[in-house]
């Protein structure tokens, strides 16, 4: 099976300059958690895989076997340094029980992936998924996160497009559809030193497995790329897609262990079928074209009996974002991290994506007039973000450390625009992107406050100095949640087809985020309702009509607003 790799081809060519930068940088993160490690040896008189196995149980899926290779990985500090970066990242600020970290999501994963397995071959004489894929899929759900930086993905929203990043997802197609985070997993794993230290440290279930080979299937399932068709006993090929699509697909293990997890520490009662689904789960094979030949592939499906399962996971995952992936309150703690990490990158701090991985979410809450020791120290935090603004680096941490949030200024969303022309409510994605396409937004609402701010008396609020770190912009992603639409259907008569075609999710979605998507502007509480003001009128001077009866009705200091306006308005100093 011949893979495609990135660092394979015109070695000088620009795209391979930057992956082999990034693999450079990469091995010496790897070197710093590896080098001093010696996994333990384990021996026994069989020599069966079981050797050395043990189990660790889950309060969401219960008992997991591991076996050695899997302990000794996931012993290494590589591995133990999930421990501190959360899951949700600060959503503990808001859920206070929200606490689990990417290690007890990786044991999740791992959890659902022999769930899933052991399931799909019950349901066949002969197992569908033999023992090498079964362990591969495994050690693929080990790995899949092992490139997650600081606070999950909000870090990844800043370096993905840093220019280094930006040049080597375009580079390479299977980096095409991956999150940021699976990228460095992919770069991370393939790595010199991984390499060798899995080769000269871990004992896997054969000792004469290639593992160069083995390390890109892995690199190319977390990707979520499909990997090349395979001759089989007896002639012709076949393409294994249910080995990504277990990884990183629409019914993926990821998800199900999320689904269930981020839920349960939050403490909402959102559930989906996960019984029904592992009993209705299966991989099916069907004839395809693949470069001119015919190949048998098989697939990950579920067949139309077992739709209500997966409808429930969408409507999970909708719920999940509403209650907390896009909750003001964490948006809010979001927007101050973004803050930190974006001083941290003005300070020179973090000058490449690589140097995200380095830091976990102590390294950041850290930057706090604590004692000088370790990289993120005390001449850190005294450090304003830039050179206009007088907050430094340990004012917003504390904010955050304090839960010193910002306050809600003005909620944007179809309830309260209108279009010039029609009247009609904007459509969502119109509203995102119109807010993502305005340039300089904080600037132009820092300015205009400003300018507002010296024309009303104090006992309005006037007077009041505002700084651009005063004002907090948060235009969350309109897709609140992974499309399901093309996940694999199979019918009675054995067809397959897309779910779209028999259940509409995506006019869920649509419907969904019509109710439950906003975009917020937050402020300090002092100067809110100037904020508030100040950026409706931005927005109104770069196209946006809002509906005078409702865009303030949800903020708590609407009658402030409403006096300091009528205050304006009556003097003739409303901004024009």
């Amino acid at each position: 099976m011949a893979l495609e790799c990135p660092n394979t081809g015109v070695l000088d060519g620009e795209e391979n300059r930057c992956y082999q930068d990034f693999s450079k940088r990469a091995d010496e993160f790897v070197k710093k958690f590896l080098d001093d490690y010696k996994p333990n040896r384990y021996t026994g008189r069989d020599g069966g895989d079981n050797v050395g196995s043990k189990v660790i149980h889950d309060p969401v899926w219960g008992t997991t076997l591991f076996y050695r290779w899997e302990l000794q990985l996931l012993d290494s500090p590589l591995l133990q340094r999930l421990r501190n970066i959360n899951q949700l990242g600060l959503a503990a600020s808001t859920y206070p029980s929200a606490r689990h970290t990417r290690f007890e999501h990786t044991l999740g994963v791992m959890s659902v992936v022999t769930k899933m397995v052991d399931h799909i071959n019950q349901r066949e004489r002969t197992p569908v998924i033999g023992k090498r894929d079964f362990y591969t899929l495994r050690l693929a759900a080990l790995l899949h996160d092992v490139g997650h930086c600081f606070c999950s993905h909000l870090s990844e929203s800043i370096y993905g497009k840093m220019n280094e990043f930006v040049l080597l997802k375009k580079s390479f197609h299977i980096f095409k559809t991956a999150k940021e985070h699976e990228i460095f997993a992919y770069i991370i794993i393939n790595t010199p030193t991984f390499k060798r230290f899995l080769q000269e440290n871990i004992q896997l279930w054969d000792p004469a497995l290639d593992y160069e080979q083995l390390l890109v299937e892995i690199g190319y399932m977390i990707v979520g790329a499909n990997l090349p068709k395979s001759k089989i006993e007896g002639g012709g090929y076949e393409k294994k897609y249910y080995l990504t699509q277990i990884i990183n697909g629409q019914y993926d293990a990821d998800k199900l262990d999320y689904l269930r997890r981020d839920s349960y520490t939050a403490g909402l009662a959102l559930t989906y079928d996960i019984d029904r689904f592992l009993y209705k789960i299966q991989v099916r094979t069907k004839e395809e074209n693949v470069g001119g030949e015919t190949v048998r592939g098989k697939h990950l499906v579920i067949p139309t009996a077992g739709i209500s399962a997966v409808e429930e996971m969408a409507f999970s995952q909708l719920m999940l974002a509403s209650y907390i992936y896009q909750h003001q309150k964490i948006l809010a703690v979001d927007a101050l991290i973004q803050d930190v990490v974006q001083g941290l990158v003005n300070n020179e701090k973090l000058t490449h994506p690589c140097d995200f991985l380095n830091y976990c979410d102590n390294d950041l809450l850290g930057i706090y007039k604590q004692p000088a020791d370790g990289d993120f120290n005390l001449k850190i935090s005294d450090k304003t973000f830039d050179s206009v603004t007088r907050k430094t680096m340990g004012d917003i941490v504390k904010r955050i450390k304090n839960r010193e949030l910002p306050k809600r200024a003005l909620t944007v969303n179809p309830s309260v625009l209108l279009k010039d022309h029609e009247q009609k409510p904007y459509p969502v994605p119109d509203i995102a992107d119109r807010l993502q396409n305005i340039q300089e937004l904080r600037e132009d609402i820092c300015a205009m406050a400003t300018q507002i701010s010296n024309e009303l008396p104090k006992n309005l609020g006037g007077k009041e100095p505002i700084d651009k770190y005063d004002i907090h912009i948060s235009i969350p992603k309109t897709s609140i949640a992974k499309d399901l639409s093309n996940a694999l259907v199979i019918t009675p008569t054995g067809k397959f087809v897309s779910l779209s075609e028999i259940v509409r999710l995506s006019d869920w979605a649509d419907a969904f985020a019509w109710h439950k998507w906003n975009a917020y502007v937050f402020s300090r509480a002092d100067v809110l309702p100037i904020v508030s003001i100040a950026a409706k009128i931005v927005f109104e001077k770069r196209g946006l009509c809002f509906d005078e009866d409702t865009v303030f009705s949800g903020i708590k200091q609407n009658e402030k607003i409403q006096e300091a306006t009528s205050y304006l308005k009556e003097n003739n100093k409303y901004p024009s």
